[in-house]
Order: C-alpha cells, then structure tokens, then sequence
C-alpha cells in the first residue's frame, strides 16, 4: 500500500511518500519539505494571513502533483498547531478543499504527541524500550513518553520556535533581555512536562531543530537525512551552540553554518528548549530521528485500511 502524508506545520510542510507492507513495515519512496511557514503571525494577529494560504496553495498543489505521479493509494493531510490556534483555521481547510480538493485534518496537541511518538520510533531497531520523544514545532512542542508503542505520558504546550521568536525575540541577534524573557517561558513550560528517568529512557528528538543541528555538528554543507538520523547531541554541544548561535545575525546563520533562510530566524528557540529541557532533566544527549509526525500518520492509515479489510 503506497501512502502520501502530509504534514502541514506552523513553520514546514512536509510530505512522506511510503509503501507499507503486510508487515507493517515501511519503505519510503520520498520525503520532502519546505519553509511555508503557515503560522506566520497567528500567535500576535489571531488569524492566518492571506499570503500564507496562497503560499501554501502553491506548495500543497505541487505534493499532491508529485503524490498522483507517484501513483499512491491514499492522501492524507494534517494540520496542527497554527491550524488549531488559528480563528480562520476552518477557514483554510475549506479553502484547499475548494482549490485543491484536499481535506486536511486538523489534529489535537495530544493526536499530534501520540502519532510523532509512534513515527518517531518505528525507525528503531528495538521497538519495546522506554522512550521519550521531543517534537519541537513552529507552534508547540511536544513530550510523549511511552514504552514501546503504548502512550505512557503525553504534554504538548505552546513555546513553538515560530511563536516564540515572534513573541520575544525582536532583534538579530537577540538582545539579553530578550534572551532572558525567551528562557523564563521555556522554563515555565518545561514543568508542564511528563517526567522521565533519563537513565532508563531513550531520549528521541524530531523535526528541524534537531536535525539542523545535527548537521551544522556534523559540518554538513547541504542536508543529508541519512547522514544525520540517529546522530546523538550531547548537552555540551547544545550548550556550546546556543552561546554561539545567540551572538550571530540571520545572515551569518545562513552563510557560515548552512541553515536554511526559512529556519536560521527562529532556531534559536528550539536551541534553547533542548537546553534547558537536557539541563533541568539531567539528560545527557538526544538522539536525532528523521521521522515524526507524517511516519505515524502514515502507519495509522495503513492500520485502519487494513481494519477496513478484515486483515
């Protein structure tokens, strides 16, 4: 069964072509992403902007060109923070389904955790362990803990990369006090989280923060998936990067460390929730999967077609 997810977060698209077999097994055919940034605003205006739905027509078009290409057997788009967040959210599902004939779901912070936790550990070898898996977002941020497939804990709160850079940081690079502000949040946050023991818990980490990261540690010019997926980031290294990162400009993200122009202004704040989240916790590193929400979305679909079948 050949399966297109979509994910459409507050600051990245992304689309997961994958065939799962009887098995359950996946084997992904393609995994792409962009910069649409769909959440541009909402936390100050409330709404999503116009240029954000056109901006996304444009990009959600092209995936699901590249989805018949492919010739899959199901579509499935989700939404999630900015969508939640947003007054106009409904606004925009209609208005892809009109334009596109799309239909996008639009999930709970809580859908979002259980279905990043299940993508995010399916690219594990040993399924059945203790894991905690991080999923900082354009929006929110999320923390599911669980062992093996079974949800144990599960927090999403709103300290998303987008949503706070336009919330505290004003300045490039920031200034101390915005540093300080930005940091308070995070850590009252944090308490919001399920614990976990890090001696026993396999601490996961998906989407752009971590992976960017693990490139720049890796002195990756261009991003490699496969270069980066279960690469560890130490405490150390986060430390050392946020010190380093806080002092640069936009440009000397982009020029000097090779982040992407759509990520290098709001990085920061995911730095800086690892950093504290490792800190406070005594977590020693972060392992980097590739895989999130759109590996769980897809697992669930083939699941329920299967449910459908009798099989």
């Amino acid at each position: 069964m050949r399966i297109a997810s979509i994910d459409i977060g507050t600051n990245t698209m992304l689309m997961l072509i994958a065939d799962v077999n009887g098995d359950g097994s996946l084997e992904t055919i393609s995994d792409c992403q962009v910069i649409a940034r769909v959440g541009k605003g909402v936390d100050k205006s409330g709404g999503i902007a116009w240029d954000a739905f056109t901006r996304s027509e444009r990009f959600l078009a092209e995936y699901l060109e590249r989805a018949r290409e492919a010739q899959v057997d199901i579509v499935r788009a989700t939404g999630t923070s900015a969508l939640r967040d947003a007054r106009n959210g409904d606004d925009y599902v209609d208005y892809m389904y009109q334009k596109l004939g799309v239909e996008i779901e639009i999930l709970s912070g809580d859908e979002e955790a259980l279905w990043t936790y299940g993508g995010a550990i399916s690219g594990f070898p040993d399924r059945s362990g203790r894991y905690a898996v991080l999923d900082i977002g354009g929006g929110s941020t999320e923390l599911t803990v669980g062992e093996g497939f079974r949800i144990l804990e599960r927090k999403s709160v709103d300290i998303g990369c987008v949503r706070l850079t336009e919330k505290f940081l004003h300045h490039a690079p920031p200034t101390a006090s915005e540093i300080d502000d930005m940091i308070g949040r995070i850590d009252e946050a944090l308490t919001e989280y399920p614990a976990f023991d890090p001696a026993e818990t396999h601490f996961v980490g998906v989407a752009g923060t971590v992976t960017t990261l693990a490139a720049v540690e890796k002195g990756l010019k261009e991003y490699d998936g496969e270069a980066i997926s279960g690469f560890r980031l130490t405490r150390e290294m986060i430390q050392r990067r946020f010190e380093e990162f806080r002092q640069l400009t936009r440009e000397e993200m982009q020029n000097a460390m090779h982040i992407d122009p759509g990520r290098a202004d709001i990085i920061l704040v995911g730095i800086g929730i690892l950093k504290r989240l490792t800190e406070s916790r005594d977590i020693p590193a972060v392992t980097v999967s590739e895989r999130g929400l759109r590996y769980g979305i897809a697992m669930r679909e083939w699941e329920r077609r299967m449910e459908q079948n009798g099989s």
